[in-house]
């Protein structure tokens, strides 16, 4: 897979108080510009089931396999234990970007990879990796979600990231 690391604008307190109450009234006010290029990993939580995501930037003249055509793609992939194993280590070297629970009951945690040797080593280990090309959209996408196969099928219904999630800044 073509997936680099990318600049992120992420909610801010205020974005995350209307994140948490499903207030739509977005604005500028409501986000903060992220430092640095950075992979994000993403957990999804529902009913004390728990869906692990990597967000990424893939090249936008690309279209991707996805259940729901969304600013956020999400690209379904074999379930790989390296992968697995490194997100495991990696993820728990990095603080919280942060944590909320939306109208729906859904938890949402983002972590930032800020560090370079680390967002080199997964841009290394998902390289090799090949997306199922199972549902296709000609949505074009500067941001992606990718998921195990084995994590999507976890919810009986796919779960969505909110729209105010996360804001891609890098060109």
């Amino acid at each position: 897979m073509q997936l680099k690391p990318f600049t992120a604008a992420l909610p801010n307190a205020s974005g995350l108080t209307k994140l948490t109450t499903g207030d739509q009234t977005w604005s500028a006010e409501d986000e903060q510009t992220q430092s640095g290029d950075s992979y994000y990993w993403y957990e999804i939580t529902k009913n004390g089931v728990h869906q692990w995501r990597l967000i990424a930037s893939w090249p936008v003249d690309q279209t991707v396999s996805t259940m729901i055509p969304a600013e956020i793609n999400t690209v379904l992939y074999a379930t790989q234990p390296v992968i697995e194993m490194l997100i495991d280590d990696w993820v728990g070297h990095f603080p919280k970007a942060f944590e909320f629970t939306d109208p729906a009951n859904v938890t949402h945690r983002l972590w930032q990879i800020t560090d370079d040797d680390v967002n080199a080593d997964i841009t290394e280990a998902m390289t090799n990796v090949t997306p199922r090309k199972t549902w296709l959209t000609t949505t074009s996408t500067k941001l992606v979600m990718l998921v195990a196969d084995r994590d999507w099928a976890k919810f009986k219904e796919p779960v969505t990231a909110p729209d105010h999630l996360i804001k891609f800044l890098s060109d």
